[in-house]
């Protein structure tokens, strides 16, 4: 079963991100080089929403070679550093989700069938679960919305 994601999101500035990741890990005394940056250039030019061994797949042939355990290294450090979320997504479909300094995110639509993911953002969702929020007097931190159905492909 093939499984890819689509990004229909167009939040947060991921060159930003970038600038921030590699700024943010020198300060805790990480190196700038090697597998980190290639983890870092890669997931801000996909906008996050990719699973560690999509991020292993897609470093492997390009201009620096990443073993998968230096993925998973440099994805804890950004994690640790609050620069990325891990957003579950069911079974083996932790995606990692670029943290913004905006604050702006984006949910999925995952297809029950081929597993695609779909990144979406919503202003009327936001508006309903601070509305939500507001109603049983909580003070929503983060939240993740994981609608599951099946695609336009799948379906067609």
């Amino acid at each position: 079963m093939s499984r890819r994601a689509a990004h229909s999101h167009g939040e947060g500035d991921p060159a930003a991100w970038a600038e921030r990741a590699f700024r943010e890990l020198a300060l805790r005394g990480h190196r700038a080089g090697g597998a980190r940056a290639a983890v870092i250039e890669r997931l801000a030019s996909e906008g996050g929403c990719l699973t560690a061994q999509e991020l292993a797949e897609r470093l492997r042939g390009g201009t620096r070679t990443v073993g998968a355990a230096s993925v998973y290294r440099a994805l804890a450090a950004l994690e640790e550093a609050g620069l990325v979320r891990p957003a579950d997504l069911g079974p083996g479909e932790r995606r990692y989700e670029l943290v913004h300094d905006d604050g702006s995110h984006h949910h999925h639509v995952v297809c029950d069938r081929c597993g695609r993911t779909i990144a979406f953002s919503d202003h009327g969702l936001e508006g309903a679960i601070e509305g939500v929020a507001k109603r049983l007097g909580v003070s929503i931190d983060a939240h993740d919305v994981v609608l599951r159905g099946t695609c336009r492909d799948c379906s067609g």
